[in-house]
């Protein structure tokens, strides 16, 4: 991929960095060294490093809730929604797991920017929850089938990731599908709401 704008190679750059070294760990000394600049030419550019972070979390944590809340636009059902949603989460990292890797690190750290969104990829994964509560498909608490939900897409990226799954990316997505349907939907068929 050729990045023609220094401010995109910048941007380009500290998200490799960051989502391999981490936010702490990476200096605007690293992230100049990687894009060939001085670090004076990247503050002509960002005000800081913190700026860096914020405008790489916004703009792919948008992404990736329009890409979640697209999926759930195009489910004829909740199964087919909440089929769709697994699916294009486990495409989306898998295709860009530098992105992915990146906002871990944020989620984890707990970045005040993340208070401050209304297009979180976890507002379209509680959305999707929610439905499945008022439908009475699912009866867990929204953040701990969230958790449930999200934590199984995590590991299944990482596990990928590290070679461990060696399965292609169509069948992760359906067996990742059958596992949490299976968890959230299937095993609490026949019980009296708690």
């Amino acid at each position: 991929m050729i990045i023609y704008r220094t401010k995109d190679r910048i941007l380009y750059e500290a998200l490799k960095l960051f989502s391999s070294k981490g936010i702490k760990e990476t200096t605007i000394r690293d992230i100049a060294k990687a894009v060939g600049i001085t670090e004076g030419a990247i503050y002509r550019h960002f005000k800081s490093k913190d700026e860096i972070v914020e405008r790489l979390f916004s703009h792919y944590s948008e992404e990736l809730y329009e890409v979640l809340n697209g999926a759930l636009e195009e489910g004829e059902d909740f199964k087919g929604r909440f089929k769709n949603l697994v699916g294009s989460f486990l495409e989306y990292i898998l295709k860009n797991p530098d992105v992915f890797r990146y906002l871990d690190i944020v989620h984890l750290l707990g970045k005040a920017q993340m208070e401050n969104s209304d297009k979180l990829p976890m507002k379209a994964v509680y959305r999707l929850i929610e439905e499945g509560i008022r439908e009475g498909y699912i009866r867990e608490d929204v953040k701990y089938a969230s958790a449930i939900l999200v934590g199984t897409i995590d590991r299944i990226f990482m596990y990928k990731t590290m070679g461990i799954l060696e399965d292609e990316l169509e069948l992760i997505k359906e067996r990742t599908f059958s596992i949490l349907w299976g968890c959230l939907v299937e095993c609490r068929k026949g019980e009296d709401p708690a």
